[in-house]
Formats: C-alpha cells, structure tokens, sequence
C-alpha cells in the first residue's frame, strides 16, 4: 500500500512539473521577447482555460475561459554557451486604451532550473488588452519596459 502510494505521489509530482515546464517553454517558445545587451525576456499570453488542471491548482490559478494569464522569463546572456534564468522585479498594469489601469500580481514560479512569473486578468471575448510591464533583473538595472496589446478570445 505504502509503495503504490509512494509511486503515484512520484508520479504525480512528475507530471506536474512536465506541465510547468509546458508553461514556461510556451513563454520562449512564442517568439516573444525583449532583449537588451545584458537579459533577453520571453513573454506570452493566453486564455486560463490552456492550463492544466494539475497546474491550476497548484498555483492557485483560475482555470476559466474568462481569464487570461501573462508568463514572463527573465534570462541573463552568457559570454559563451546559452542565457541562464534569473529573477526579477516586475510591476505592470492591464486595461483597455483610455481605461482604468488593472494591477498585475505576479506570482513566482521555480521549477528545476526554470524560473517564470505568472499574473492572472480577466479577459471578455473578443476585447484587446494593453499590457505594460517594468522588468528589473537587479534593483541596480535600469528598467526593462514591455508593452504590447493583445486580442483574447474565450475559446
């Protein structure tokens, strides 16, 4: 009994952090990212409902057609070999063109050696959302803005 119990919880704890892992390659996968001379940042949004339930709950996430999430890496160039995840400060807003102006709570997630933030907004079919983030990898470096605007459906 023990070891079946042992084995799921291996299990599980595996395909948790296969699914994380998802949320964090789709970051760096999307194609978006801000890049200065010393960090590049991935950045990716979309609709809750892509999240797995395992994921959603571990991070306390609402997993709804009706939300959105932002995920955002933050990685530091190497002089050889490839950039490394680091840590960041993130302040940012969300909101409409001419609207109020949405806080963004980001949350910290470290999974193995990746390191991601995820925020949570509301989103309504069809609307554009403006995005404005200020990304600070020491409190020493100057702010790193991202912005972008984005359409979201509730698929």
């Amino acid at each position: 009994m023990t070891m079946k119990r042992t084995s799921f919880k291996l299990l599980l704890g595996t395909l948790l952090a296969l699914a994380l892992f998802s949320v964090a390659e789709l970051a760096a996968a999307s194609g978006q990212y801000l890049e200065d001379d010393q960090y590049i940042v991935h950045y990716s949004a979309f609709n809750a409902s892509m999240l797995t339930p395992q994921v959603a709950k571990a991070y306390d996430l609402n997993r709804s057609r009706q939300r959105g999430v932002l995920s955002i890496a933050v990685q530091r160039k190497q002089p050889e070999g490839p950039p490394v995840p680091v840590m960041a400060q993130l302040k940012g807003f969300t909101g409409q063109l001419g609207g109020s102006e949405i806080p963004l709570k980001f949350q910290l997630v470290e999974e193995g050696k990746a390191i991601y933030y995820l925020a949570q907004f509301l989103i309504d079919d069809g609307e554009t959302l403006d995005f404005d983030v200020k990304i600070r990898p020491t409190p020493e470096y100057p702010p790193m803005a991202l912005s972008f605007s984005q359409i979201f459906f509730e698929e």
